[in-house]
């Protein structure tokens, strides 16, 4: 029982993560911890794989270099990646997690009104309705 821990968890709105902090000093959260989304777009696991592909461009266009024999890890070059990371990451995350709220909102909707509601928004925000798959997180 002493190891138990309960914590309060947090639902985050997609537009929460427009001005939400993810990173400070030299702690950050990626994948599931900073954009949990439903599985309406199966793209949980792809934005998570990104995540990983970007902070490890970061981190190396910042010459931090974690399997380098002799190379060092500085506070500042480590909290620096990490601010790039967020900066990279926010939109495409917001985007993501907008496209799957607005159509977990459409499926558990038994309102006519509000199901037309939420295909409209749908097709301004995102006309092309494969987008979300259509993304290059770029090279290594």
């Amino acid at each position: 029982m002493e190891s138990l821990s309960i914590t309060h968890m947090r639902y985050r709105a997609p537009w929460d993560l427009l001005t939400g902090s993810f990173c400070k000093g030299t702690v950050t959260v990626a994948g599931d911890a900073m954009h949990v989304m439903g599985p309406f777009l199966g793209q949980g696991g792809s934005a998570g794989l990104e995540d990983s592909v970007v902070l490890a461009r970061t981190m190396a266009q910042l010459g931090l270099n974690c399997f380098k024999s002799g190379s060092k890890l500085t506070v500042h070059g480590v909290e620096e990646a990490f601010s790039r990371f967020v900066k990279q990451r926010r939109m495409r995350v917001v985007r993501l997690s907008l496209q799957t709220y607005l159509t977990g909102m459409l499926w558990g909707t038994s309102s006519f009104l509000n199901k037309i509601m939420y295909i409209v928004l749908l097709i301004l925000l995102f006309h092309n309705q494969n987008g979300h798959t259509d993304y290059d997180c770029g090279d290594l």
